[in-house]
């Protein structure tokens, strides 16, 4: 006779002893210890996610991405994690920012001075009617005209 076909499966009827039933959750749940493991899971899941900003940003910055921290916030959702927490698609991760925000990888040259670079030149000295008399046509041409005009007029 050939026994590879007797399976027996497994009682769906509660566990007895001397027609008993025995519990079997022998403890019941601690409501500290819920508390506690669920307070450990959020704590490591905080621990990957910042990790990942760390490295994401690191890449970002290589890229020199205009806003790292703000490209982050975009991909946060799609991060993916190792078994041991290590974030695992972060090349693609990047590569899909290129994509989808290239304009945030452009190097612009830097925008100029809104006063058009007022004070970068020598200081100006102040004008004085002898100094105006001392002075040839040509180097009285290159003066402010309002600073003349204002010696001028004082003198006179």
């Amino acid at each position: 006779m050939d026994d590879t076909n007797n399976l027996t499966t497994p009682s769906t009827e509660p566990p007895t002893e001397n027609g008993a039933a025995v519990p079997t959750d022998i403890n019941p749940p601690d409501p500290e210890a819920e508390r506690l493991r669920a307070e450990n899971f959020e704590l490591k899941h905080e621990i990957r996610i910042r990790d990942a900003r760390e490295r994401m940003t690191e890449l970002l910055e290589a890229a020199e991405a205009a806003s790292p921290e703000l490209l982050f916030d975009a991909v946060r959702g799609e991060l993916q994690f190792s078994d041991d927490g290590e974030l695992q698609n972060a090349a693609a991760l990047l590569a899909r920012l290129k994509t989808r925000f290239p304009e945030q990888f452009e190097r612009k040259p830097p925008v100029g001075s809104i006063d058009g670079g007022a004070g970068t030149g020598s200081p100006r000295q102040p004008v004085s009617a002898a100094m105006l008399g001392r002075m040839t046509p040509a180097q009285i041409q290159k003066l402010d005209w309002a600073e003349v005009k204002r010696v001028l007029s004082s003198e006179f």
